[in-house]
């Protein structure tokens, strides 16, 4: 969401909008929101040893003041489930603050891999069984009625909402400026865990894969992903139909299924299901390649923690 009285900088933020209102929430409901990050990215933190600190910081604005909760979460340390609840305050309406949250690493190591470390959970709404304890304000196994003691409840009237940008997790006590990156260093480190396909501009037809007819019922294609990927992504369409087949010098066949047949976090092969074709491609014998041909047909490759 582009916000006109952003922090300098900042043309983007996460907006989370109430369209519903939920004054009274069940006792089991929560709303939050998470970012995962890998383990092996969150070595420079020292965990393992409690006298190690680091800092969040990040741009907050909300119609809703009062106090909120950000729960942090060891996902792989040795001592597995600790979790800390720190509270911040958005102080004044519709204005964008900048909040900072210095603490003592965890005495569990976290483990150097690719899967989730280190979880963090903005709340934004709970029941009372996450609110009707104290605070967990120190690395413990709490009890659930711990974890967002004191947290607003934003889905207390339609049309409030949160926002927030300019996150950001560095080592020590002091919050530095963001950092900000380039339009490419950031695309390149999203690509890590999606990458989409999709047809660009009013263009009748994009190539999407080039391959081979496997049968009369599938065509195979190869697609190389831009970087290497976190995991094997799984794959996933919107619009299946309009992605077509070629046959060449025959017809557009179009597509009711793709999967994975063969893939990893370089690159994978693709068997697009169509329609019949008849003999035009069986066995190999012809090439093909898949084509974008709507507006919304989206190719979607997930490798998220």
């Amino acid at each position: 969401s582009q916000d006109t009285n952003a922090p300098s900088g900042f043309g983007y933020s996460l907006k989370m909008l109430c369209t519903t209102a939920d004054a009274s929430p069940a006792s089991s409901n929560r709303m939050l929101i998470q970012t995962k990050i890998e383990g092996q990215d969150i070595q420079s933190l020292g965990f393992g040893d409690t006298s190690n600190t680091y800092t969040v910081s990040f741009y907050v604005k909300s119609n809703v003041t009062g106090t909120y909760i950000l729960e942090q979460y060891g996902d792989t340390a040795s001592a597995t489930g600790n979790n800390i609840s720190t509270a911040y305050t958005v102080d004044t309406a519709n204005t964008w603050e900048r909040k900072t949250i210095t603490l003592n690493v965890d005495s569990g190591v976290m483990t150097s891999d690719n899967t989730s470390g280190l979880v963090l959970s903005f709340w934004l709404g709970s029941g009372t069984n996450y609110t009707s304890g104290t605070l967990n304000s120190s690395w413990s196994s709490p009890s659930a009625e711990n974890r967002a003691v004191g947290q607003v409840n934003l889905a207390s009237a339609t049309n409030n909402y949160w926002q927030i940008t300019g996150l950001q997790l560095e080592v020590g006590d002091t919050a530095t400026e963001f950092e900000h990156r380039s339009y490419g260093e950031e695309l390149t480190a999203c690509q890590r865990y999606c990458h989409v396909l999709t047809r660009e501009g009013s263009s009748s037809n994009q190539n999407i894969g080039i391959g081979y007819w496997a049968s009369t019922t599938v065509a195979e294609t190869f697609t190389k992903f831009p970087t290497s990927m976190r995991v094997t992504p799984s794959v996933s369409a919107s619009s299946i139909g309009e992605f077509y087949a070629l046959i060449p010098q025959q017809a557009w066949n179009a597509a009711s299924a793709v999967g994975l047949n063969e893939g990893g976090t370089d690159g994978c092969k693709l068997a697009w299901t169509v329609a019949s074709n008849g003999s035009f491609g069986t066995n190999g014998r012809r090439s093909t390649f898949v084509g974008a041909r709507g507006d919304n047909a989206k190719l979607i490759f997930d490798s998220e923690l």
